[in-house]
C-alpha cells in the first residue's frame, strides 16, 4: 500500500543513508521498526512511500534493506554474479555501521 511520505508520525525516528536508498528505516515509540520504499508514480511524479516490512529488529532490518536492493529490478546472468552483488551491498551496509 502507497502513503504519503508526512504519513508517520512524527515522533517516529527515521533511519536514512545513501546506502540504503531507496529504502529507509523508521523505529516507533514503541519500538518496532519498519522498512520503507520510497515510490513515485502518477503523471504528476508524485512521492510515495511503501511499506516493505516490519522487521523484528535493527539488524534485520538492515538484511531485508539488503535483499530489497538486490532484487529491485535486476536480471542476473549467474548465480555467481548475483552472490557477488549480494556481499557487495552487505559489505557497503556493514561498512557503514563499523
Amino acid at each position: 500500500m502507497l502513503r504519503k511520505p508526512d504519513s508517520i508520525p512524527s515522533s517516529d525516528t527515521i533511519i536514512t543513508d545513501p546506502a540504503l536508498e531507496p529504502f529507509f528505516i523508521s523505529r516507533s515509540t514503541t519500538g518496532g521498526y519498519t522498512l520503507f520504499e520510497r515510490v513515485i508514480k502518477g503523471e504528476n511524479d508524485t512521492e510515495y512511500i511503501k511499506t516493505v516490512c516490519y522487521p523484528s529488529n535493527f539488524t534485520y532490518a538492515l538484511k531485508k534493506a539488503a535483499e530489497e536492493l538486490l532484487n529491485t529490478n535486476r536480471e542476473f546472468a549467474s548465480i555467481k554474479e548475483y552472490v557477488d552483488k549480494y556481499k557487495s551491498i552487505q559489505t557497503k551496509i556493514t561498512n557503514i555501521m563499523e
